[in-house]
């Protein structure tokens, strides 16, 4: 195509300076007895000379070489990505009069909690993971209970604290993950036991910390999910460790921090996930480093966030979990990148907020749940949004509260679990419930 213009603007350009050669031969040539002051106004620059640098310039256009990327990409990059999430979240599924304080996200459901209390959820109910008591599944945020300070979901179950320190559960219980000594499942919450502070749940187990200290586990045990020996599965909870103030769980792994920021790890290996330099099953808890803040794991690789607000990451990196770059397993922790404020991990997806408040995103994204419409992996982490304050990842589909406390959510959302009241997948972020106020603000 460049060729083809390049081709057409000398012709024409040879046309023009044949055309005005011919028209202007007598007075380009003077004749012989031609005044000095003649012959020098002759060989000045042509009265044509406007007309022919157009054409140069035009020339010269066609075959320059393509513009250069900005100074600073990662700014054109930001607003491109800010103008998609601008475009794509003109409507509001929920006006709420309260903001939402606190987000979890199981396998292709959804929970909410909003600053009253209330906790709502959407999304997949086959096994009473939203606790509704029913088998419907709804497209829209519903409410569950009332009086919820934290929430957490596994694969098909939901684990709750309320206010006053008592753990419910409900949903999906084939490995006694809820808790209550049976292997039925349930459809409302059930309630479990007293003085709990922080829970986790992993695919099919559960653990809790409660206000003393003590780390406590139920649930499916094959590959030492629970941090012992002994039974495949417990239907009721056993101590795993004390001293403990942080509890993480992956798909098969579990993870706690202690009292002094030691983190400690133990089940499946299989890529390196515990840090412990080997790709062997642990089924009793095993130091990995010190000056942990918060950890979270995904279903092969965990992600640390440091005192001093460093990312430290380990285990599976085939779609660029870690952020790092490198296609790799890393059975040590290898540090990643500064000013790091929250991490989550998911199935194969990685979300961290940053001292700023931006939400940065890699790995998958074959169900758009990085956030960002090219459809490939990321090995390195790409800017998704601003002023976000906490974010949750499912299997293929991510939840995030922005600081006035909105919620946002997007991939997939074949179960609803996106809860705008549809089912088709959304690679861009949109909104699911916004607090009255910043709808006024917004407006004003």
């Amino acid at each position: 195509m460049k060729k083809s213009k390049v081709i057409l603007l000398v012709l024409i350009f040879m046309a023009f300076f044949i055309a005005t050669a011919c028209s202007k031969v007598d007075s380009i040539l003077p004749s012989p007895t031609a005044a000095p002051e003649a012959i020098e106004a002759v060989v000045e620059e042509p009265a044509e000379e406007e007309a022919m640098e157009d054409i140069y310039d035009a020339i010269e256009e066609t075959i320059q070489e393509p513009p250069r990327e900005s100074a600073d990409p990662g700014q054109s990059e930001k607003q491109e990505q800010l103008d998609r999430i601008s475009e794509g979240t003109e409507h509001t599924v929920m006006e709420s009069l309260y903001h939402v304080t606190a987000v979890a996200a199981g396998y292709d459901f959804t929970l909410a909690i909003k600053e009253d209390g209330s906790l709502w959820g959407w999304g997949n109910n086959s096994s009473g993971e939203l606790g509704l008591g029913m088998w419907e599944w709804p497209l829209i945020p519903m409410r569950i209970m009332g009086n919820v300070a934290y929430v957490a979901a596994g694969y098909g179950h939901t684990m709750a604290i309320t206010t006053d320190g008592v753990l419910w559960g409900w949903g999906w219980n084939v490995s006694g993950q809820i808790g209550d000594g049976t292997t039925y499942s349930r459809f409302y919450p059930t309630r479990l036991m007293d003085n709990v502070i922080h829970v986790a749940c992993g695919r099919d187990f559960t653990m809790v910390v409660t206000a003393d200290g003590s780390l406590w586990g139920w649930g499916f045990n094959a590959n030492g999910e629970l941090g012992r020996y002994g039974d495949d599965e417990y239907h009721l909870p056993v101590l795993i460790m004390e001293n403990i103030r942080y509890v993480a769980a992956g798909a098969h792994t579990g993870f706690a921090i202690t009292t002094d920021n030691q983190l400690w790890g133990w089940g499946w290996n299989g890529s390196g996930q515990l840090g412990d330099g080997t790709f062997d099953e642990r089924r009793a808890p095993v130091y990995i480093m010190s000056n942990v803040a918060m950890v979270s794991a995904g279903f092969d690789y965990t992600l640390m966030i440091t005192t001093n607000g460093e990312l430290w990451g380990i285990g599976n990196n085939n779609f660029g979990e870690l952020g790092g770059g490198a296609v790799d397993f890393h059975t040590s922790p290898i540090f990643l990148r500064e000013n790091v404020v929250y991490v989550a991990a998911g199935f194969a997806h990685t979300m961290i907020i940053t001292t700023a408040g931006e939400l940065l995103a890699s790995g998958q994204n074959e169900n758009g749940q990085l956030g960002i419409p090219e459809r490939w992996p990321r090995r390195q982490f790409v800017y998704i949004m601003d002023d976000v304050a906490l974010v949750a990842l499912g299997q293929g589909h991510t939840v995030a509260i922005t600081r006035d406390g909105a919620l946002y959510a997007w991939g997939l959302n074949h179960e609803g679990q996106l809860g705008n009241g549809r089912t088709q997948t959304h690679d861009t972020p949109q909104v699911i419930i916004q607090p009255v106020e910043s709808l006024d603000s917004h407006s004003a």
